[in-house]
């Protein structure tokens, strides 16, 4: 009788207490959201997420460079757009007439990774040959792209303006392009590097997220140092820089893809991914042209 009382009483406390109280586990929630393989910087593809806040800020902070070349329609009118608000403008009525076009492309030689990126030059000539997209993630400081183009024009024309120079009917044109690199933009290429995809388990470039932090972090220091004048300091930080990539270089994507595994480093496959080798080439210029490190006169 007792058993059975008891029984009773423990099925009347257990009724009356509330029903999520016996509940082991919760519905699964699902979450579904679309994502692609490319995205507009600006774009909610490329934020970041954030749980029930959805996404959060901007996390693409840097993209390759280009240098892009729109001769609209024809070359005739790449000289023509260039003319149209010159100081000199063409005739009314002119017509151009292009004779030739080339596209030379320079680069020099560097101590850092001489084998890597040797001085080289591109010559490219006739106007269905001019590469109009030249993506310069991997070009190194001091490159220079050189346009020059012949063209005569249907009327006789001054294109210097007033001066010793008579009018002509065959006329030379030049663009140059030089690239360049300094601090930020070093600190730019290293947060590009922590961003693009290395490998088919799509690990970033920079695949160690504590060293791609390190060296962002002295990046940091070497332009504060900088900007108050210590050029001795700056100088020695970008030594530290530098060490400390030569340590990270990686020839293959890690095997054990997690933020710190085993293998896990900067991407230097030669040829293909010279993610280390461009950073020490970047330094080097930047530590020639800058000053830092050399000795006040």
């Amino acid at each position: 009788m007792k058993r059975i009382l008891v029984l009773v009483m423990a099925l009347t406390v257990a009724l009356a207490l509330p029903a999520f109280a016996a509940r082991v586990q919760s519905t699964m929630i699902t979450h579904l959201n679309q994502i692609y393989q490319a995205c507009v910087a600006t774009s909610e593809d490329c934020l970041c997420w954030g749980g029930y806040a959805g996404t959060t800020a901007d996390v693409i902070t840097a993209a390759p460079g280009i240098l892009c070349i729109d001769p609209g329609t024809n070359w005739s009118n790449f000289i023509g757009a260039y003319w149209a608000t010159n100081p000199y403008p063409l005739p009314p009525g002119c017509v151009i007439q292009i004779k030739n076009t080339t596209l030379v492309k320079q680069c020099p030689t560097f101590v850092q990774c001489a084998d890597i990126f040797p001085g080289r030059t591109v010559t490219q000539q006739g106007t269905p040959n001019i590469r109009l997209w030249w993506p310069l993630m991997y070009e190194t400081p001091s490159c220079t792209f050189t346009l020059t183009i012949l063209y005569g024009t249907s009327k006789l024309w001054d294109d210097d303006g007033p001066g010793p120079n008579p009018p002509a009917w065959v006329h030379v044109e030049q663009w140059v392009w030089h690239v360049d690199a300094d601090l930020n933009h070093l600190l730019l290429f290293l947060e590009l590097l922590h961003e693009l995809p290395f490998g088919l388990d799509e690990v970033p470039l920079i695949s160690d997220e504590w060293l791609f932090i390190a060296l962002r972090d002295k990046i940091l220091l070497a332009i504060s140092q900088y900007a108050a004048g210590n050029t001795a300091g700056a100088a020695a930080t970008l030594g530290d820089f530098e060490l400390e990539v030569m340590d990270a270089c990686i020839t293959c994507s890690p095997p054990f893809p997690n933020p710190t595994g085993p293998g896990t480093g900067i991407a230097n496959t030669t040829i293909e991914n010279p993610a280390c080798c461009k950073l020490l080439v970047d330094v080097e210029y930047i530590l020639q042209t800058t000053g830092i490190g050399q000795p006040k006169k």
